[in-house]
């Protein structure tokens, strides 16, 4: 039988995945603008502006679930992980903003084709960690926090292999720098995906768990 605070915590889950959603989205959009230098600036500004909006929403709602009704101690672990895990979503949009800004910031650069900066190859990787992150948070399906873990150890291996590489490139200053701070923004996501699968893993065990 479903308990009145249960429609409450779906809602929550069902913004959460909305923010997902919407951070997937924009950190694809704003990797595409700077593998083709296209201003895609613009809506990805909207887009995060939306998540900020989003994440306030969801902590409102969580907060009035609390004083509405008389959670239990998994209830209690769900909001307060739904609400760290909106803050991971919303640095998601605002890394994804700060790729789109890069083309307005420094003005226009010459592409490193050095087959050894995989920018693109590390840009896929961590589209996958979000998208894992999303079915995470929609299923709880313990066994994709484990791939997400492995997921984003493989994004830490192509940052250190493509900070590597770009220090070695006989590019221009302009692309050294535009190179060298999206695959830093990459890195954060992926780190704040990781933080994700830690707080599904709190709501699920009750136990704090490191995937990092």
């Amino acid at each position: 039988m479903s308990r009145p605070i249960d429609v409450g915590l779906q809602q929550i889950k069902t913004l959460l995945l909305k923010m997902e959603k919407i951070a997937l989205d924009s950190l694809d959009l704003a990797l595409k603008g700077f593998l083709n230098q296209e201003d895609v600036h613009p809506q990805i500004r909207a887009w995060s502006n939306t998540l900020l909006i989003l994440s306030e929403e969801l902590e409102d709602k969580a907060t009035e679930v609390m004083a509405l009704h008389q959670p239990m101690a998994g209830d209690l672990r769900a909001l307060k992980a739904y609400i760290k895990i909106a803050y991971d979503v919303e640095r998601f949009g605002r890394y994804a903003l700060d790729i789109s800004e890069l083309n307005k910031s420094l003005g226009s650069w010459n592409p490193i084709t050095d087959s050894e900066v995989a920018v693109e190859d590390m840009g896929r990787k961590v589209l996958e960690v979000l998208s894992t992150a999303l079915k995470l948070t929609e299923t709880n399906d313990s066994s994709l926090v484990f791939k997400l873990s492995s997921l984003e150890s493989e994004v830490d291996t192509l940052y250190l292999q493509n900070l590597k590489s770009i220090s070695e490139s006989k590019a221009g200053a302009k692309t050294i720098i535009a190179y060298t701070l999206v695959i830093r923004y990459l890195e954060r996501v992926s780190d704040h995906a990781a933080y994700i699968a830690e707080s599904i893993t709190y709501i699920l065990t009750g136990k704090r768990m490191y995937f990092r």
